[in-house]
């Protein structure tokens, strides 16, 4: 039986097996340029390129996210019903990747949705490039922009809780602040699920929490509240209701003169559009955000990225 070298079976496969040296010899790989131009100087630098740009894998309903490899940023645009990468390009500026994009020719009129998080590059890419195609924002990074607030309400009263810790040698008083920080420490986890999904140590845990702090009590029950208005099930409702039951959400946030809750709505508010659009196609990014997790899969079962451009064509002949 053969004990054949991970390194042999690498320049095996790039310089035998696959096409990667012949078309880099013929420049057929990565010969799609875009011109890059400083915006302040309009000096001219190195071009970005374009490593996949498949009209073919197009399809109604689209992901955009970026991803880091080696330490350079790059963006996939990827298709939500069949996985597969239909654009890459290794920048995540907008006006770069407007360039890029004009690879894809006329297949971007196919695009009708587009899921992706709040990155305003991304965001202003969509509505000047892909102008038939609807944003939504992805659901788990508003809800992660909510959790987020409620666990800023935890750090804030961790902070009073060590305030009043003595300096230098502990008292007894110290004894149950100790306690009490430790008790913020575990209910972490928590505060970002729903009562359901607590076990019975969690559960009697935080019913001990939130009546020491009623505040984080409040944070928490705002921030339930908004999931179940953010439930795909809602998605039957006239959207005249679903902005009603918001905007009385917002209310309530106001109200509760929670200090991290303010920029949650500023938040809201300034994307509410691209919020709602969920409920017209209840999608995630969860495609994109599983395809980072299968490329970073591939680089390991493949011995890490020794050579980032022969990286690159292997995600394209394999995820494209």
């Amino acid at each position: 039986m053969y004990n054949l070298k991970p390194k042999y079976l690498y320049e095996a496969y790039r310089f035998a097996l696959s096409e990667y040296e012949i078309e880099k010899e013929h420049g057929t790989w990565d010969n799609m340029k875009v011109e890059r131009v400083d915006e302040q100087t309009g000096e001219i630098k190195k071009a970005r390129t374009v490593y996949i740009a498949k009209q073919e894998n197009i399809g109604s309903s689209m992901c955009i996210d970026d991803k880091e490899i080696n330490g350079k940023s790059f963006t996939i645009m990827s298709n939500q019903s069949s996985g597969r990468i239909a654009f890459m390009m290794d920048s995540v500026q907008g006006h770069e990747l407007a360039k890029g994009l004009k690879f894809m020719g006329e297949a971007l009129n196919n695009i009708q949705t587009v899921n992706c998080d709040m990155a305003p590059s991304y965001l202003k890419l969509i509505r000047e490039e892909l102008l038939k195609a609807q944003v939504i924002i992805d659901k788990f990074h508003v809800m992660k922009y909510v959790y987020d607030a409620v666990q800023q309400v935890r750090i804030d009263i961790r902070k009073q809780v060590i305030d009043q810790l003595s300096q230098g040698q502990r008292r007894k008083k110290d004894e149950g602040l100790l306690s009490e920080l430790e008790q913020l420490k575990k209910s972490r986890s928590c505060l970002s699920r729903s009562k359901e999904l607590w076990s019975e140590d969690q559960t009697a845990l935080m019913i001990e929490l939130f009546v020491k702090f009623p505040l984080l009590k409040n944070a928490y029950d705002l921030a339930q509240q908004f999931k179940c208005w953010y439930d795909k099930k809602n998605s039957f409702k006239s959207f005249l209701q679903i902005n009603k039951e918001l905007y009385s959400w917002i209310e309530l946030l106001e109200n509760s003169k929670i200090d991290s809750f303010k920029q949650c709505s500023k938040m809201i508010l300034k994307h509410e559009q691209e919020i709602v659009n969920y409920f017209k196609n209840p999608q995630t990014n969860a495609r994109a955000e599983r395809i980072n997790g299968k490329i970073e899969r591939f680089f390991s079962n493949g011995y890490g990225t020794k050579n980032l451009d022969f990286s690159i064509y292997r995600i394209k002949g394999y995820f494209a």
